[in-house]
């Protein structure tokens, strides 16, 4: 799949067993979109996000998503460490103080103007639709590379059963 596009970091090893659970990795690897899964807090550990992000952003990533529990900071600063290129996906996780997420949902979609953070559901549903997010963002160039993503996700939805327009999809390609 060649070096990573894609860059998933949690804030807390307690959740690495949801990135597995959700099928977030199966739908980049059904779509050919090479990742890394990191675990890093933005509160215990920020010298080493900032080296991480930095080093993504050397690297090549494009987009990032971030699934953090509580107060929920990593997406807001993974944005800024990035300097809000390339987009980044926060992922509200549930956590023992708070199973509904609530206080991570709000903690995302709380940042201040200026600060862009996309927001998908709660826990698995959020993984794997920030997975799909990131897998739409990255398909919407018109080079071949981003053909073959579109491709993957028509792939995808269509094993999954999970696409409420696979039919306009399909109708599209042969069209072209």
């Amino acid at each position: 799949m060649g070096k990573r596009i894609v860059d998933i970091i949690i804030g807390s090893k307690t959740d690495r067993s949801l990135l597995e659970e959700a099928g977030m990795f199966e739908v980049l690897k059904r779509c050919g979109v090479s990742y890394k899964a990191s675990v890093i807090s933005a509160d215990r550990n920020p010298g080493i996000l900032k080296g991480h992000c930095e080093e993504a952003l050397q690297n090549g990533v494009r987009t990032f998503i971030a699934g953090a529990g509580m107060v929920a900071r990593l997406p807001g600063s993974i944005a800024a460490i990035a300097k809000y290129i390339p987009p980044v996906i926060g992922v509200p996780l549930p956590s023992d103080d708070f199973p509904d997420a609530l206080d991570a949902i709000l903690s995302i979609t709380r940042a201040p103007a200026g600060c862009p953070v996309g927001c998908t559901g709660v826990g698995k549903v959020g993984l794997r639709n920030a997975a799909l997010f990131a897998v739409q963002i990255l398909a919407a160039s018109d080079n071949e590379r981003g053909k073959e993503m579109r491709d993957g996700l028509v792939d995808y939805y269509s094993i999954t059963r999970k696409d409420p327009q696979l039919a306009y999809i399909k109708s599209r390609k042969k069209e072209v």
